[in-house]
């Protein structure tokens, strides 16, 4: 199984989303294989370096924390242009990436007008990060990976984008599952390969939009594939509750 990750730097999407996607595809869950696609070596290896800065602060204390306020189970709607999808994130058990979510994302309607770039209806939809013109939105810091909370990536359920290759890289970029995909759950901390990708919530209502949106008429341009021929854009991410 290979996964889309996508980082803010043009020159490299092309060449590592059409390499790693075009050899394996992204399907349903039960591979043994965890997510490989990295934008830089595909035989890395997987492991995490210094290279990336993260953010190791507490949620909410070098950072303003506009729009956390504390709930255990915050919600929000994706208004697409498929219709809504109402999320019930859970900051219980994944807090410093919903306060990411929430404070440097959803407040500073970065979404907005952002479209998903990658879809499969047996995998993911996958977006946060490109406008309809295949322009990149600008990004915080990388934050510290959950993925240990416990949670499992099942279908309906939301989590974070990162570059295989380093387990602390996440930043905007988020996928609903499509299926169960069990690959993407943590399995240990040995390397980035066994981390796993973080869950922090999941689709309360408009679970037929994201398989509206798997389902898309999809194409390969400028080195993505699996991306929706029409783009499928975030009209607005509204914080609900």
């Amino acid at each position: 199984m290979k996964f889309p990750y996508l980082s803010s730097s043009a020159t490299v999407i092309g060449f590592a989303v059409c390499l790693g996607l075009l050899t394996a595809g992204c399907g349903s869950s039960d591979s043994a294989n965890p997510p490989a696609v990295s934008i830089n070596d595909p035989a890395s290896g997987g492991t995490d370096t210094a290279s990336h800065t993260v953010s190791t602060d507490t949620p909410g204390t070098a950072r303003k924390r506009s729009d956390f306020r504390g709930e255990e189970f915050p919600e929000v709607i994706l208004t697409t242009t498929k219709g809504d999808i109402h999320l019930k994130l859970d900051a219980k058990k994944a807090p410093a990436t919903v306060d990411n979510f929430l404070t440097n994302y959803i407040s500073t309607n970065h979404y907005d007008g952002t479209i998903f770039h990658y879809v499969q209806p047996k995998g993911m939809v996958l977006g946060g990060l490109f406008d309809a013109g295949m322009n990149p939105r600008e990004t915080k810091s990388e934050i510290q990976n959950e993925a240990m909370n416990g949670l499992k990536n099942k279908r309906g359920t939301i989590a974070m984008s990162r570059d295989p290759s380093f387990i602390h890289s996440s930043t905007c970029q988020f996928f609903i599952n499509c299926a169960d995909n069990t690959a993407f759950d943590h399995i240990g901390t040995d390397d980035s390969s066994s981390f796993g990708y973080c869950v922090f919530g999941e689709v309360v209502e408009g679970m037929d939009v994201v398989d509206a949106i798997s389902k898309v008429e999809v194409q390969s341009s400028d080195g993505f594939v699996n991306l929706p021929r029409e783009p499928v854009q975030i009209l607005s991410a509204q914080r609900v509750k």
